[in-house]
Order: C-alpha cells, then sequence, then structure tokens
C-alpha cells in the first residue's frame, strides 16, 4: 500500500492532523493554539507498519511503542487480545493502527474506511468545530457470521488541559465500576463519586495511576472544568452506553511511561471493563448485514485566550 500523507484539518481557531496510515488518529489537536491532546515522549519515532497485517500489535507493548497519543478507534476489540476469539485479534483492535483509506476531505474534514478480510467495515468522518473536534462512525457487518464488538473512542486529553486542576462532572445516578490497571473488573461498584478519600472528581497532582469504568451515564456526556478550561465530552448511540476513565499523570514509572507520560483518557465503551471479548459483558453482536453507528465530541472553552496563539496556532504544535 502506498503510503498516505499526513491530512491537515483547520477551521477558525482549530486545527489538527489526522494520520491514515496509523489507524486515521487525530493528533495535534489545537484550540486556541494549545493542544488538548496526550502526545507520547516517544512520538516522533513513530513509524506505521508496513502492511495491514503487521499493524496488528499482537500485545500491549507492542501497541504502546506504536501510540503517538491522540484519538483513535479500539475495533473490532478494545483491551487485550482473546486467545479463544474465532478470528485471531490483536491488542486494541485490528482497526486502531492500521491503513485507513482516505475517501473524501476538506478543509476541515476528512472521511476515512476500513475493512477487514470476514466482511466487517468502518468508516469514520472526522471534522472540526468551532471549539474542537467530532466524529461519526457507521460499522457493517457483510460477512457470514455474527461478529462480537468491544469498541472504545480512544479519546486521550493532555497538552495544556492537564496544566492545572481539573474537577470531573458526571450525572448523578452513574456508577464507578472498580477496575484494576489492566483493565479487569475487581467485582466492587459504587455509585459515583465513590469513595470521597479516593477523589474521583479531582484530577490533579495528587492522582494515581488508574483505570474505572463508568455505567449508567444518562446523559452520555463527561466535563472537566478547571481555572483555565472547561471541556465537554458527548456522544450518541446505543453502541456505547459506557465509559472508561484513565488517569496518567506522570506516575506510572515502569517502562515505557518512564514518569514521563501526562495523559487523561475519557473513553466511551461498549463494554464497562478493558477486557476486550474475553468477558461477554457488554460484547456487541452484530448479525450479518447488521450495522452500528455512533457519534463523539469534544469541545474546549479556555478560560483566556493569548492572543498571540489565537493568531499563530502552529505556535505550540508538537
Amino acid at each position: 500500500m502506498t503510503a498516505q500523507p499526513a491530512e491537515p484539518l483547520a477551521r477558525g481557531r482549530v486545527s489538527a492532523r489526522v494520520l491514515p496510515d496509523e489507524g486515521g488518529v487525530l493528533v495535534d489537536l489545537l484550540v486556541d493554539g494549545r493542544p488538548v491532546l496526550a502526545t507520547t515522549p516517544w512520538a516522533a519515532g513513530v513509524q506505521p507498519a508496513a502492511t495491514p497485517d503487521a499493524a496488528v500489535a499482537p500485545t500491549e507493548t507492542d501497541w504502546v511503542a506504536r501510540w503517538r497519543g491522540g484519538w483513535q478507534l479500539c475495533f473490532p476489540t478494545a483491551g487485550q487480545p482473546n486467545p479463544r476469539a474465532a478470528l485471531p485479534e490483536g491488542f486494541h483492535g485490528a482497526a486502531s493502527q492500521a491503513p485507513w483509506l482516505q475517501v473524501a476531505r476538506t478543509p476541515d474534514s476528512v472521511a476515512l474506511g476500513w475493512a477487514d478480510h470476514h466482511g466487517l467495515s468502518a468508516e469514520r468522518l472526522w471534522r472540526l468545530t468551532d471549539r474542537g473536534a467530532a466524529v461519526a462512525v457507521r460499522v457493517r457487518n457483510d460477512g457470514p457470521t455474527s461478529r462480537p464488538l468491544a469498541i472504545a473512542e480512544h479519546l486521550i486529553l493532555g497538552g495544556s488541559l492537564l496544566a492545572a486542576p481539573l474537577s470531573v462532572g458526571v450525572a448523578s445516578g452513574a456508577m464507578l465500576r472498580e477496575l484494576d490497571y489492566a483493565g479487569l473488573p475487581t467485582g466492587r461498584r459504587d455509585p459515583w463519586p465513590g469513595d470521597p478519600g479516593e477523589r474521583w472528581t479531582v484530577v490533579d497532582a495528587a492522582t494515581p495511576a488508574r483505570v474505572v469504568a463508568l455505567e449508567g451515564l444518562a446523559p452520555t456526556r463527561i466535563t472537566l472544568s478547571g481555572a483555565h478550561a472547561t471541556v465537554a465530552v458527548e456522544w450518541q448511540g446505543e453502541a456505547l452506553p459506557h465509559a472508561l476513565l484513565w488517569e496518567e499523570l506522570a506516575v506510572s514509572t515502569d517502562p515505557p511511561w518512564n514518569g514521563q507520560v501526562r495523559a487523561l483518557g475519557i473513553e466511551p465503551t461498549s463494554t464497562p471493563h478493558g477486557a476486550g471479548t474475553a468477558l461477554d459483558e457488554g460484547i456487541v453482536h452484530l448479525p450479518p448485514g447488521g450495522e452500528l453507528t455512533w457519534s463523539v465530541a469534544l469541545d474546549v472553552t479556555w478560560a483566556s485566550v493569548d492572543p498571540h496563539l489565537a493568531r499563530h496556532p502552529e505556535s505550540e504544535a508538537s
């Protein structure tokens, strides 16, 4: 497959790039000149896989080594590959780092497509908004058998958003489902916001490295607010009733994190865990001829805008 160039997008004071050859990931999203998505310390050295088959990461270590940060789709599974799956799986799914074919674009949008050898396909339309970015997705199963799916929008915030403390807002009635750091359920559930001592409503320098599932979200919306910014992640579609909240603020010192990765994942998901298709709870079984659609939007408003950055947003690009 011929290498596809990065696709720059721009709309007013918002800009970004989409990398079709790397899972169609949205990277370098700047709002008023300030970066809002996570970037890994090794991002500059990442190279796309040479072939679609090579893009299927057999382990988490392999996947993370090719992860620049940003926002990508984990599909047709999310989390560890299931060794008992009828079709071989990779970590976070074959589509998450595989080449996607560009099918259309405008100055502020790009449409991409992906398909496997068994009839499963996905269409993804990225577009910039006045204060962030949004994606609309359609997946279809044209294969002969039902396909089990674990889906996650791997939306990982970072950059200027994590420069100061943030408060996390979730609708009343939501439940916290405790997970270990690998994303596996421990069996504990608590009403949001859980034990006050665990401080799930706050993200700051004292926040430990952890991940939790959020169930019963109505509406499907998570907000962040601080003295410097307000953020909203909102999504629609029956396929994604849950979300994962992943917090890694330069706490993990083991390789490859090395105490250098600052990331806050707000990840709409089909499953209230990170165990992929190995744990049937929440798995979507898409029949032959079946389709799913969903959409996700990220909105960022800064408390103040540096006029210089607003005129020259490329000054903070990574």
